[in-house]
């Protein structure tokens, strides 16, 4: 299992630390109060990251985060105080960033500098800079900030890269390439990247102020004047990662239900449309199936509404496995109501893979934790069932809900069709 390794000789602060880290990020963590016993827990185990303290008795001088560096354990410092000389000096050594105690909300910071460092492993960027001096310079800091990164000296490279690592999420670009157009550049990347999709941050030392704005109108999300500090770079890099993260947390969420992962009704209705006409211009089969968990009011009154919200995602987990086709279209249109649009090619095939799910949640029995007691549920599922292509999609959810409300009469957990 993946482990914190956090060093500091106050035993109260490393339980904090264990603690919060554990409940935010669930993730376990060993404690060590000594440079002394460093190198000996170093030597028996292995570690994503490192949360160490820069003053220890028995090394006073950052020695224990050199120790670590020097083993590959990637170290947020911590600090009593800040100062200047030993501010520059702990950048200096490599780590992924330096924090002091006495901040306000300092833990909140740690657990945000923390699960950025965690998240920055699977991100690329790319550094685009004609000097590999600077090229250098910044690849350094980016991988100590724990990126994957690329490097590109022109304009052509860019290109070249972004088309077979479509997932570069940020690309730091020199202004002055020679012989280059840094707009057109920036052009070029935008006919195939928005905003949103890839981060560009232009950094120079050569450039007219009213240029800035120029840049930032082509597509650049943003500005960074050379010669920049590490800690400046660091932030500046960091800021632009986490608003691309929230900008895709935020297009994530307006079509998916939160609760269950699944696609919602606003998702459902705008593609839905497409699936039919498309199913009618080709004159091929489409059904529609709207599925309701029986006696889900029950569940919820019996148990709690924690423990429903838990029926809900056990069962859109059923049906992602269940339904696996990108053209599959499926989406939690109520609050215990989900609505499907399958193509298929046989009835009889479909009717018995529908079957076969209703027996599935049937015989299951979700098993939940609840304040230290294991609590079981067993829950079913009526189904309403269209296959017919209707003169008009509205005409055949209607349908299929009508024929849910028969299931329901027949004494749920059926399927009618």
């Amino acid at each position: 299992m993946s482990k914190i390794l956090l060093v500091d000789d106050d035993k109260i602060v490393l339980k904090v630390l264990s603690k919060i880290i554990w409940e935010k990020l669930k993730m376990p963590s060993d404690q060590v109060l000594s440079f002394k016993d460093l190198s000996k827990v170093v030597m028996e185990n292995s570690y994503l990251l490192s949360i160490c303290d820069y003053h220890l008795p028995d090394a006073e001088h950052g020695e224990a985060i050199d120790f670590l560096i020097k083993n590959k354990i990637p170290t947020i410092v911590l600090t009593a105080s800040y100062d200047e000389r030993i501010r520059e000096e702990i950048l200096e050594k490599g780590v992924i960033d330096y924090l002091v105690k006495g901040t306000p909300n300092i833990l909140e910071h740690i657990i945000y500098v923390l699960s950025r460092a965690l998240r920055n492993r699977n991100i690329k960027i790319l550094v685009v800079d004609d000097s590999p001096t600077d090229r250098a310079l910044m690849k350094k800091i980016l991988k100590n900030m724990l990126f994957q990164v690329f490097e590109a000296s022109n304009g052509s490279e860019t290109l070249e890269i972004l088309k077979n690592n479509p997932d570069i999420r940020l690309i730091v670009l020199d202004y002055y390439l020679p012989e280059e157009d840094t707009v057109e550049l920036i052009y070029s990347i935008r006919e195939k990247f928005k905003r949103n999709e890839v981060g560009i941050i232009v950094v120079s030392g050569i450039i007219k102020t009213s240029m800035i704005p120029i840049l930032l109108k082509a597509g650049a999300n943003d500005f960074l004047s050379k010669p920049f500090s590490k800690e400046e770079f660091m932030v500046r890099i960091n800021n632009t990662i986490e608003m691309l993260d929230m900008i895709k947390e935020l297009e994530f969420y307006a079509y998916r239900d939160p609760l269950t992962g699944l696609r919602n009704r606003r998702y459902f209705f705008e593609e839905a449309g497409k699936l039919w006409t498309l199913a009618k211009r080709q004159n091929s089969k489409l059904a529609c199936i709207v599925i309701d968990i029986d006696n889900f009011k029950k569940i919820n009154d019996t148990y709690g509404h924690n423990i429903g919200d838990e029926v809900l995602k056990d069962f859109a987990k059923h049906l992602k496995d269940f339904f696996r086709r990108k053209s599959d279209l499926i989406a939690r249109t109520g609050g215990e109501e989900f609505t499907l649009l399958i193509g298929y090619e046989e009835r009889e095939r479909l009717l018995e893979y529908l079957e076969n799910l209703r027996k599935k949640i049937e015989e299951n029995c979700l098993k939940i934790q609840e304040n230290s007691e294991e609590i079981k549920i067993k829950y079913t599922i009526s189904m309403g069932v269209e296959l017919d292509l209707k003169e008009s999609l509205k005409e055949m959810i209607i349908s299929a809900d009508h024929k849910l409300y028969k299931s329901k009469e027949r004494g749920k957990n059926c399927i009618t069709f």
